[in-house]
């Protein structure tokens, strides 16, 4: 079983208290991914692709590997960023780590079922937020993946965790709202802008500098007993916004840390995903400072409540 090395960097950061912030130093240079991927061989853990219907009988797509063995085993259900309906090739991609992300194949050695979860696309202001009554959204879709994955006769039910980056970030965070009794949740560079309510007027990179909907956010964390790790970069221009989620959590008084990598880029936390960055001058890469988050985000969902 190989295991991401720890940099310096997490050594002068373990778990922190209740509501800090923790700020990590790092290097922005670039690891040969091929070191942490297709270390599990899918001869002792195949991908299952797998279609759970969703609250208004459509499908929704979920590539799923675990550990060999009968179990019970924890669970932890990944939702990848922005948009919705990358459809079962790319979840299977991902959970094999082909395009050189080495997160989900490390909870695999951990003995966690990793399940790669789809969720619908659709207008942004209609697909993230509550449903309108009769209707069946995104956040529809991540509750009935996650009681899917609970009902599994190989899954402990109360060891079941999420983990969402970016849009599925948001997604992650409704989710803690709506399922309270999940193990913890981590937010990977989250997209907060529904969650708190930012779409109700009109939104921009610098909105995060005004407050949040005050309403919308005091009902959406106020059912939250889910303990929340928020792990975001330097270079990600969500972290202004992430630091508001993390204030308005905190100021509620709920189990969450924040964890800020220097020279992290938006998604660094899951390393290669495959994606065209025209954002980034040379694409996507892995770097230190998403191995130590990787770490601590084991650290964190292996914790026992």
């Amino acid at each position: 079983m190989r295991h991401a090395i720890l940099g310096l960097t997490l050594v002068a950061a373990s778990m922190t208290a209740q509501g800090e912030i923790t700020r990590h130093s790092g290097s922005a240079d670039p690891l040969p991914e091929q070191k942490y991927i297709h270390v599990v061989s899918e001869k002792d853990s195949p991908v299952q692709q797998t279609w759970i219907k969703a609250k208004d009988g459509l499908y929704i797509a979920a590539a799923i590997r675990k550990p060999g063995g009968n179990g019970p085993f924890p669970a932890i259900v990944m939702f990848h960023g922005a948009p919705g309906g990358r459809g079962m090739e790319q979840l299977v991609g991902w959970s094999r780590g082909d395009h050189g992300g080495p997160v989900w194949e490390r909870f695999l050695q951990e003995g966690y079922v990793v399940v790669v979860a789809d969720y619908r696309g659709g207008p942004w202001n209609e697909v993230n937020v509550p449903a309108k009554e009769g209707a069946t959204n995104a956040l529809d879709d991540g509750v009935s993946v996650i009681e899917y994955v609970r009902g599994l006769p190989y899954v402990k039910r109360a060891e079941v965790s999420v983990h969402g980056v970016s849009l599925g970030g948001n997604l992650a965070a409704f989710m803690a709202s709506r399922i309270p009794d999940l193990h913890a949740v981590v937010l990977g560079a989250p997209a907060p802008i529904w969650f708190l309510g930012y779409h109700t007027r009109p939104w921009n990179e610098d909105s995060w500098k005004e407050p949040p909907d005050a309403a919308i956010t005091r009902a959406n964390i106020a059912p939250i007993r889910t303990p929340i790790l928020i792990l975001v970069g330097t270079r990600d221009r969500l972290l202004g916004l992430d630091e508001v989620l993390h204030a308005e959590l905190a100021k509620a008084g709920k189990a969450v840390t924040m964890h800020v990598y220097e020279h992290g880029y938006h998604d660094f936390v899951l390393g290669n995903q495959g994606h065209k960055r025209d954002d980034l001058p040379r694409g996507e890469y892995l770097m230190q400072g998403a191995l130590d988050a990787l770490e601590l985000t084991v650290k964190f969902v292996k914790t026992p409540n």
